[in-house]
C-alpha cells in the first residue's frame, strides 16, 4: 500500500513537473517566436486588388482585366444572411474570441507533435494573416506566427475590418475573388437576392474552391451547402426547418461568361483590346492587373454596338456573294440531344444559334434549344438554289438575325474593320477590327497594312490646292508614261475607261481618274506629295515613287481616318487617342494646312457622294458628308473614308490571305452602303454639322464639267478672294460630260492592274 501511494506521488509530482516543463518550454517557444513576427501594416493599408476595368465614355464597363477578379463591396453592404453563412462556415466564435480559437490552436499542435499535417483551427483573423502576410507553408513555426499576429490584428484594426477585408479577398473558385463577384458568378445576382442555401454554397467554397464549386462538383458543393445550412441552424441564423428546406432545393447555377475573359459584349472585343495593349505598355502588366483601376476611354459603347452589328451584316453580304457555304452537321436525330458536340457554335458566331432543321419544303422549319423557329424560304434566294436541294432533316445550321428577322447564316471567311473618329481631337470613338473577335484576335483596325487605292488620292489633291490650284483647274485626263529611273520599266498607270480629255481638278477626284491623278502628282512633284502625306501622320517610305498617287503605300484603317482627321477639322494633324485628356486641353497647335485649300478639298469630296463615286449609296442622304472610295488591284481590298466637320469613319474590307473579292467588288459598291447604314442608325451617336467656310474664302457657281463660272450652274466652288480662275476648255474628244457625271456611271468597276495601278472606283 505505502509503495502504490509512493508511485501515485511520483507520478502526480512527474506530470506536474513535465506539465510545467513543457509549459515553459511552450512560453519559451512562444517569446521566440514573438521577438520576430513580420510587419502588418499592409493590412491596415489594404485595398482591394480589382486589376482594370475598361469603360466607355458613359462608364459602360466594355471589359474587366484581372488576376484576381473581384468586386469590392463595403461590410456594412453585406447581407447579414451571407456573413452568417461564412461565419457558421468558417468561425463559429468570430464575434467573441480575441482572434485565437484556444480550441483549434491545441488541435493544431497536437497534430504536428503526431507528425501530421497542420489543419483545422483557424479562425477568420488567422486566415487574413496567412493570405496577406504569411507564405502558405505548414509548418509549426509559422502556424505560431500566425496565432500571434491574430491576436495582434484582432486588438489593433478590429474585427469589422478584417471581416471586410476577409469577405472581399478569399478566393472562391472560378477565377473569382470575394462574396460579390462570387454571387455574380454563380448565381449571376447581387449579394442582396441570395437566398439562404446559395449562400450557404458560397460559404463552404474557402475549403476546396477549385474542386468544390458547383461548376467542377456539384455534388461536393451541395454537400457542403448542405453542411453550411446544418451550422447556421446550430448557430441560430436559420430555423431548423429552413435548413432543411433549404437542403431540399435543387442546386441551379447561373453559368454566364467567365469574368475574367476581359470583354463583356462581343461588340466591343477589338476596341476594348486596343486599349488593353496600350495600357499594359504604359503601366506594364503587374500593375494593369493588379491595381490598374477604371479606366475611361473615348469609345461610346450605344455606337460601338452599331458599329459590330453593321460590320457583321455587311461581311455577311460580301460572303454571300461567293455563295452557300453547307451546312454544319448532317444526320442528327429528333428528339435533339442539345449535348451533342456536333451542336456547338462556330467560332465568330457570338449571338447566332445553332439549330437542327425539322421541316424542309414549301416552308422551313428549325429546332432551336429553346423551341422551333420558322424561316422564309426567300431568306435563302442569295443561294440562287431552292431549300430542298441545300437542306435535309436533321442538318445543323446557324440562325440569327442580321436586321430582317431569323434566317440562316454563315461565318464568312472575309474580313473588313472601321473606325470611328472625332476629328478635333483624334478620339476613336468607336473602332471593330473584323467579323468577330471570338473568332480572330487579330485587328484590321490597328495591326493590318494594307493598300489604300483612291483613299489616298485627297492628299496629292490637298498638295495641288496649296500650291494655288483649285476644284475648277484644268488637268489632263489621258494615258501617260512614266521613266521609273534606276533602270525599272517604263510605268504607265492603267484605267479601264478611256480618257476624258482636259477636265477639271473637282471632276478628276469625284471620278477617281487615274490618268488625271498621276498627271497632277508629276505636275506637282512627287516629293511635295510625301511631305503632304507625312504632315497628316501617314508613315511614307523614304523614296516618294509615282505609283503612290494611286495608293501603294501600306496602312492600317486607323492610320487613314487620322490622316483624314486634319482634313475634316480644317487642316490640323491630330493624334489617335483613346482616353480622354486628364485636365484641361492646351491651345490647339497652329494648323499645318492652308484651311482654304482644306475647305477645297472638302467641297470636292462632298461630290464623291452626290456625283461621283459613292453617289449610288448615298442617295437621298441628308447630313453633310464628304467622302472618297478606294479599290485596290483586283480588287483585293476595298475602301471607303468619309468625314464631316465633327466625325470622320473609315472602313476597310478584304481576305486576309489578299484574296480577290468578289468580281465587281469596289469602294463605292461593297463598302460605302455598309458606312450608309452605320451613318443612318447612329443619329444622336455621331454628330453632323455642316461644313464652314473659312476667312478669306469666298463662293462662285459654276458648271461642274467644263469648270467654267456660270450663274447657272450646278456646283458651288471655293475661290480665294480677288482669285482669277481660268475655266477648263473642252476638247473634242472628252465623251459626253453630262453623262459621264451620273451617279452610275462608272461606279462599282474594276480591273486589272499592275505595279501600283489602281481601276476606278
Amino acid at each position: 500500500m505505502n509503495l502504490a501511494k509512493t508511485l501515485l506521488s511520483g507520478a502526480v509530482v512527474l506530470v506536474f513537473a513535465s506539465t510545467v516543463l513543457g509549459a515553459s518550454v511552450t512560453l519559451s517557444y512562444v517569446k521566440e517566436m514573438s521577438m520576430d513576427l513580420p510587419d502588418i501594416s499592409k493590412i491596415g493599408l489594404w485595398q482591394p486588388k480589382e486589376g482594370s476595368r475598361i469603360l466607355a465614355e458613359d462608364g459602360t464597363v466594355l471589359g474587366v482585366h484581372a488576376k484576381e477578379y473581384r468586386e469590392f463591396v463595403p461590410l456594412e453592404q453585406v447581407p447579414p444572411l451571407v456573413i452568417a453563412a461564412f461565419l457558421s462556415a468558417e468561425d463559429g466564435n468570430f464575434w467573441t474570441h480575441k482572434g485565437v480559437d484556444p480550441v483549434g490552436v491545441a488541435r493544431a499542435f497536437l497534430s504536428n507533435l503526431k507528425g501530421g499535417r497542420i489543419s483545422g483551427g483557424s479562425t477568420i483573423d488567422q486566415q487574413v494573416i496567412k493570405n496577406l502576410v504569411l507564405t502558405p507553408e505548414r509548418t509549426m513555426k509559422r502556424k505560431v506566427q500566425e496565432a500571434l499576429l491574430a491576436l495582434k490584428i484582432d486588438k489593433e484594426i478590429g474585427k469589422s475590418r478584417i471581416l471586410e477585408i476577409y469577405l472581399n479577398e478569399i478566393y472562391l473558385g472560378s477565377g473569382v475573388y470575394g462574396v460579390k463577384a462570387a454571387a455574380n458568378r454563380y448565381f449571376g445576382k447581387p449579394l442582396a437576392q441570395l437566398t439562404p442555401g446559395e449562400a450557404a454554397v458560397l460559404a463552404g467554397l474557402p475549403q476546396a474552391p477549385s474542386a468544390g464549386n458547383p461548376f467542377a462538383n456539384i455534388d461536393k458543393a451541395t454537400e457542403r451547402r448542405n453542411y453550411v445550412l446544418d451550422r447556421m441552424a446550430k448557430l441560430g441564423y436559420v430555423t431548423a426547418a429552413e435548413a432543411i428546406h433549404y437542403r431540399g432545393e435543387p442546386l441551379n447555377t447561373a453559368n454566364g461568361s467567365d469574368p475574367t475573359s476581359g470583354v463583356s459584349d462581343p461588340a466591343y472585343g477589338y476596341a476594348e483590346e486596343a486599349v488593353r495593349r496600350l495600357q499594359v505598355a504604359s503601366v506594364g502588366s503587374e500593375t494593369f492587373y493588379a491595381n490598374g483601376g477604371d479606366l475611361k476611354t473615348t469609345l461610346k459603347a450605344p455606337l460601338q454596338k452599331v458599329v459590330h452589328a453593321e460590320l457583321r451584316r455587311g461581311l455577311v453580304m460580301e460572303d454571300r456573294k461567293t455563295g452557300w457555304h453547307g451546312v454544319l452537321e448532317h444526320g442528327l436525330a429528333f428528339p435533339v440531344d442539345w449535348s451533342d458536340e456536333r451542336l456547338k457554335p462556330p467560332a465568330g458566331a457570338e449571338d447566332w444559334k445553332v439549330g437542327v432543321v425539322s421541316v424542309v419544303g414549301r416552308s422551313l422549319s428549325v429546332e432551336m434549344q429553346n423551341g422551333p423557329v420558322s424561316i422564309s424560304t426567300n431568306t435563302l434566294s442569295w443561294t440562287g438554289r431552292k431549300a430542298t436541294s441545300l437542306l435535309k432533316v436533321g442538318d445543323v445550321v446557324l440562325v440569327g438575325n442580321i436586321g430582317d428577322g431569323p434566317e440562316l447564316l454563315q461565318v464568312p471567311g472575309v474580313q473588313g474593320a472601321v473606325v470611328v473618329m472625332e476629328p478635333s481631337s483624334g478620339a476613336v470613338v468607336a473602332m471593330d477590327g473584323g467579323f468577330s473577335a471570338q473568332q480572330s484576335e487579330f485587328n484590321r483596325a490597328t495591326q493590318a497594312r494594307r493598300q489604300p487605292g483612291s483613299v489616298f488620292k485627297p492628299f496629292v489633291y490637298l498638295t495641288a490646292l496649296e500650291m494655288g490650284y483649285n476644284a475648277m483647274s484644268p488637268v489632263l485626263d489621258s494615258p501617260i508614261e512614266l521613266d521609273s529611273g534606276d533602270g525599272a520599266p517604263v510605268w504607265r498607270p492603267q484605267q479601264n475607261e478611256k480618257g476624258l480629255g482636259l477636265i477639271t481638278l473637282r471632276r478628276a477626284l469625284e471620278k477617281s481618274r487615274n490618268h488625271a491623278t498621276v498627271r497632277l502628282l508629276y505636275d506637282i512633284g512627287e516629293d511635295r506629295v510625301r511631305e503632304t502625306a507625312i504632315k497628316v501622320g501617314l508613315q511614307m517610305p523614304e523614296k516618294a515613287t509615282y505609283a503612290m498617287a494611286l495608293g501603294t503605300v501600306d496602312m492600317s484603317p486607323l492610320d487613314v481616318a487620322t490622316a483624314y482627321a486634319a482634313i475634316a477639322n480644317g487642316g490640323t494633324p491630330v493624334n489617335a487617342k483613346f482616353f480622354p485628356p486628364v485636365s484641361a486641353e492646351n491651345a490647339l497647335p497652329q494648323k499645318a494646312f492652308d484651311p482654304i485649300a482644306v475647305a477645297q478639298l472638302s467641297s470636292i469630296l462632298e461630290g464623291v457622294t452626290y456625283a461621283g463615286t459613292a453617289s449610288r449609296a448615298f442617295a437621298g442622304f441628308e447630313h453633310p458628308i464628304a467622302a472618297k472610295t478606294g479599290t485596290t488591284n483586283g480588287s483585293r481590298d476595298v475602301w471607303f473614308a468619309a468625314f464631316g466637320p465633327k466625325y470622320v469613319i473609315v472602313s476597310w474590307i478584304g481576305y486576309d490571305d489578299y484574296r480577290p473579292l468578289h468580281k465587281g467588288a469596289a469602294g463605292g459598291e461593297t463598302v460605302a452602303p455598309l458606312i450608309r447604314r452605320i451613318l443612318d442608325h447612329s443619329e444622336g451617336m455621331i454628330e453632323f454639322a455642316d461644313f464652314t467656310l473659312p476667312s478669306g474664302a469666298v463662293t462662285v457657281v459654276a458648271d461642274r464639267a467644263t469648270g467654267q463660272v456660270n450663274p447657272a450652274g450646278d456646283v458651288v466652288e471655293i475661290v480665294r478672294e480677288g482669285e482669277t480662275h481660268e475655266p477648263a476648255e473642252q476638247r473634242p474628244d472628252d465623251q459626253g460630260a453630262e453623262e459621264a457625271i451620273q451617279p452610275a456611271a462608272d461606279a462599282g468597276t474594276s480591273a486589272p492592274y499592275s505595279n501600283g495601278n489602281e481601276p476606278p472606283d
